[in-house]
């Protein structure tokens, strides 16, 4: 990410020039000046005819100017680059669950949205442009790291993992954690960031837009990840009744789970823990041990039942390095390819 500069030009003022003579005007020059001014007339009415008809012409065939792009090579889609998705859309005019849109609102972009509950209160963006609402539209929610870049600068990670969603025709929801007090984080009060939360998606997202639950999907990067596997499959797994579950760069077993996944949940959720072998902690900018923390969720997960529950360790990568849209995009596709054999059987 680099800083963007704004140059800003300086002008300088044109000084006139002060009259050398100051003499008698001859009865020569004298003649002269009616010539002169029509002459100096007929050059400005040319000018201003030429300026109208180039504001016309200008009117007529505008220049769009380019969409800003970003590259979403440094998240695994090397190649692509998509427009920089970001605040500027409609923003929420709701009280607490009243809908915050008009007809067809839905259907587009909304950023920096207010949820309001139990005396808790934060934002989420919305990414719902290019979906087919004519067919099925599932849903990604994707939890932030520490510090809440993904949602703080959504042109970046966000956009990226918008396309992917919309490539499979899937509502992506950001969510900021409400969490307030020291460190920006989802893991620290988890009990009462994941009732802000299931609040935003009973009273907000699943009202307000058609969601095939069957396929939803829970991405998270480090703590996000955290707050996954330790908080919400731990104890809501309800809201996963079809789809899975993403954890890059974390996802540790939870303490005391309570949560009850019925057969269909342990036979069919799809569950992927993604990390670096060199995201082990050692690295002074990323003291969190996420090696570890992945192999211990996904060994609990395993123990539990749930079939799909599989790691991937990535060889030369580190915390940082993680190409969080194609891991997104490679088990999306994975989940439809099995649903499309499992219809033709």
């Amino acid at each position: 990410m680099t800083r963007q500069h704004l140059w800003r030009g300086l002008r300088r003022p044109w000084s006139r020039r002060p009259d050398r003579h100051r003499g008698r005007t001859s009865g020569r020059a004298r003649r002269g000046l009616p010539l002169l001014a029509a002459g100096v007339l007929a050059l400005v009415l040319l000018l201003v005819a030429t300026v109208a008809l180039l504001v016309g012409r200008d009117q007529e065939r505008p220049e769009a100017e380019a969409p800003e792009t970003v590259s979403c090579g440094r998240y695994g889609l090397d190649g692509v680059r998509v427009t920089a998705r970001g605040p500027g859309g409609p923003t929420d005019r709701a009280v607490l669950d009243a809908r915050a849109f008009g007809p067809g609102e839905e259907r587009q972009d909304r950023f920096q949205l207010e949820f309001e509950h139990d005396g808790i209160t934060s934002g989420y963006h919305v990414f719902a442009e290019g979906l087919d609402w004519d067919r099925p539209v599932g849903v990604v929610y994707h939890f932030h790291g520490d510090g809440a870049f993904e949602y703080d600068s959504p042109q970046y990670t966000s956009s990226c993992l918008a396309e992917v969603a919309r490539e499979h025709n899937m509502l992506l929801v950001v969510p900021r954690t409400p969490d307030r007090s020291g460190d920006t984080t989802w893991w620290e009060e988890r009990d009462l960031n994941a009732q802000w939360f299931l609040a935003l998606v009973e009273q907000r997202i699943e009202p307000e837009y058609d969601i095939d639950r069957s396929r939803t999907w829970l991405t998270g990067y480090s703590g996000g990840a955290q707050f996954i596997s330790q908080e919400l499959l731990a104890d809501h797994v309800e809201l996963v009744p079809g789809g899975g579950a993403i954890m890059m760069g974390g996802g540790q077993a939870p303490s005391s789970p309570s949560a009850e996944p019925t057969r269909e949940q342990l036979r069919e959720l799809r569950l992927r823990w993604d990390v670096g072998a060199e995201d082990d902690g050692t690295d002074p900018e990323a003291e969190f041990d996420a090696l570890s923390a992945a192999w211990d969720g996904q060994h609990w997960y395993e123990d539990q039942g749930y079939r799909h529950a599989r790691i991937r360790i990535r060889e030369d990568v580190d915390h940082f390095e993680l190409p969080y849209a194609r891991i997104l995009q490679r088990q999306l596709s994975a989940a439809e390819e099995r649903a499309a054999s499992q219809d033709d059987s």
